[in-house]
């Protein structure tokens, strides 16, 4: 294998845990030339990446099957299979396409490996791993890998220091409260008394919250049930920015949503909320690798959630205090940057 496509077009957390398997097909492959076909909002994730030599954004149908055709490729391996990337590579005449065997347009692929990724346990990276068996890649050792330079750091700390006069002296939180709707989130309510409690608790710490654009009226709704004010960003900022300033902080609370996995890969100890959902578990969701700390209620799991449950909001009964303790253990890690 000389030149491989690799596809996931869907979202942030998806495509970071992608990079474990993209790590074992550079093993397997070392001189292969690898190619990334990812959402366009997705696509800086993998600027810098030691794994892809190349990105593709997304793009209108015909302007994407002239890329693929355009680059010969050997095999296409997708994570993440839908109809325009199928039927495009199909088209294409890419030689080996193989993919989950899950959905209809798996017919038009040529070598379809059958999961069951609702029915079995396992985590989606694991998942993903799977599908280089055809290619005899070694799954051992695999680890999600985000890579931010030395120039993005030095732009975050000057970031950090011209808005919130925050340093390297400061113990950072980074507290990203919501999510993309994906699972259950903790309360704002919680996160305003964790965040206060930071402040007011652990000399030395700042907050500081984080939210895509339409999240601005939740971060101001945590900040304004808070004695003492975090920092917030209150302004849109790049991904890469936002990748940079993650990996300054000494721990990332959040739910179960693409920052988490961010930060998971960038190496930052985390603590996140995850559901007692059938979907939604972290057994599959969760950050990957090890030193992770994870929150959920206690309680069977539900194959979903009724509005009607007489418990309410379960997501409520996550013990503050234990959540504190999570964080302090978290930001008192050393750190190697």
């Amino acid at each position: 294998m000389k030149n491989i496509l690799v596809v996931r077009t869907d979202r942030l957390g998806d495509l970071v845990l992608v990079t474990p398997a993209l790590g074992a097909l550079r093993r397997r492959f070392p001189a292969a030339r690898i190619t990334a076909l990812v959402h366009p909002y997705a696509a800086p994730l993998l600027e810098n990446h030691p794994f892809v030599d190349e990105i593709i954004a997304d793009k209108p149908f015909f302007r994407l099957l002239g890329d693929i055709r355009a680059r010969n490729f050997d095999a296409s391996i997708h994570f993440f299979v839908d109809a325009r990337t199928s039927v495009a590579v199909w088209l294409a005449g890419v030689p080996l396409r193989i993919g989950p065997a899950s959905k209809i347009w798996s017919l038009f692929l040529n070598r379809r490996i059958t999961q069951n990724r609702s029915k079995i346990l396992r985590h989606e990276a694991d998942f993903n791993l799977d599908l280089l068996a055809p290619l005899g890649a070694d799954a051992a050792g695999a680890k999600s890998l985000l890579v931010v330079t030395a120039e993005e750091k030095k732009a975050a700390r000057r970031y950090l220091f011209e808005k919130f006069s925050i340093t390297d002296g400061d113990a950072l939180v980074i507290i990203h409260p919501g999510s993309k709707g994906s699972a259950k989130n903790w309360p704002p309510e919680k996160y305003a008394e964790l965040a206060g409690k930071i402040l007011a608790e652990s000399p030395g710490a700042k907050v500081l919250l984080t939210g895509a654009c339409e999240e601005l009226p939740l971060l101001r709704h945590i900040a304004d049930r808070m004695p003492l004010k975090p920092a917030m960003l209150e302004e849109p900022v790049p991904l890469r920015l936002l990748m940079a300033l993650l990996s300054l902080a000494r721990a990332v609370v959040t739910n179960s949503t693409g920052p988490l996995h961010i930060a998971a890969a960038l190496g930052v100890p985390t603590v996140s909320f995850f559901p007692k959902l059938k979907g939604c578990l972290p057994e599959r969701w969760g950050p990957y690798g090890e030193g992770h700390i994870v929150f959920q209620p206690e309680g069977e799991v539900c194959p979903v959630c009724n509005p009607s449950c007489r418990r309410g909001d379960c997501m409520a009964e996550i013990d503050i205090k234990k959540v504190l303790e999570a964080v302090r253990k978290q930001v008192e890690k050393p750190r190697t940057s």
